[in-house]
């Protein structure tokens, strides 16, 4: 829950009681394998889900039964936030990893972000985040070509590990395959690995066994027009 409340407190100051709250609601955990469904879409769940450790993903199927990945959620992040005011999953949420999670009742949190209106700022505050982030990969995937699509998609999960004090140097574990990668970008397996490979060749970039190393940051973000102010956090240093 370390990742939870650092998350929060980006976004405002939380006293010793608002975090001792934080820790009392989502101390009952779950553990996922990686492939499993945490929630499924059109579910109607009664509990309110945060990462703890490990990746997982949302994804929205399609009607021939494909999926679309939608965002990748690292520790501290909401499963499923909107669950406060909607009743219905849009989307299900899948483990890439083996994950852990916490979970509060709706009922609970609710009543949590009634009673501490610094935890509900920073609640809102980050889903508010989330949404800004929703919109730069519809940006991404829709007037980005491919190559400028993957640099920018690693320039955001290299700063959203820094904010999270998850990269050493300019080197952080990304446990994402290619084609997972392809799934949120809109490309096939393939072409990411091309893409890849030039970033690589330029001196950009390196993705291998699932560890991402910036060689030129600067360089890297000028390509991919990334600008990292809609996450609206600062790197952990």
């Amino acid at each position: 829950m370390d990742q939870l409340i650092a998350k929060l407190q980006r976004a405002i100051a939380l006293s010793d009681d608002d975090r001792s709250s934080l820790l009392a609601i989502f101390s009952n955990t779950r553990y996922f394998k990686r492939g499993r469904d945490i929630l499924r879409e059109g579910e109607q769940p009664e509990h309110v889900h945060v990462i703890i450790d490990g990746w997982a993903a949302h994804r929205v199927t399609l009607v021939d039964g494909s999926r679309q990945t939608t965002a990748f959620l690292m520790p501290g992040d909401f499963c499923n936030g909107e669950t406060t005011l909607l009743k219905r999953l849009d989307h299900g949420v899948v483990a890439l990893t083996p994950v852990t999670i916490g979970t509060a009742t709706r009922e609970r949190l609710t009543a949590l972000l009634l009673d501490r209106p610094n935890v509900a700022q920073a609640f809102w505050q980050t889903t508010l985040v989330d949404a800004a982030v929703l919109r730069t990969w519809l940006v991404n995937i829709a007037h980005r070509k491919a190559y400028q699509r993957i640099a920018h998609l690693m320039c955001e999960l290299h700063t959203r590990l820094s904010c999270l004090g998850l990269v050493s140097g300019s080197t952080c574990a990304v446990p994402l395959t290619q084609e997972q990668l392809g799934n949120a970008l809109g490309l096939t397996s393939i072409h990411v690995n091309r893409m890849l490979r030039r970033l690589r060749n330029e001196g950009l970039m390196e993705f291998q066994k699932r560890t991402l190393t910036l060689r030129n940051i600067e360089e890297l973000h000028a390509v991919a027009g990334f600008n990292p102010s809609y996450l609206h956090a600062k790197p952990s240093h």
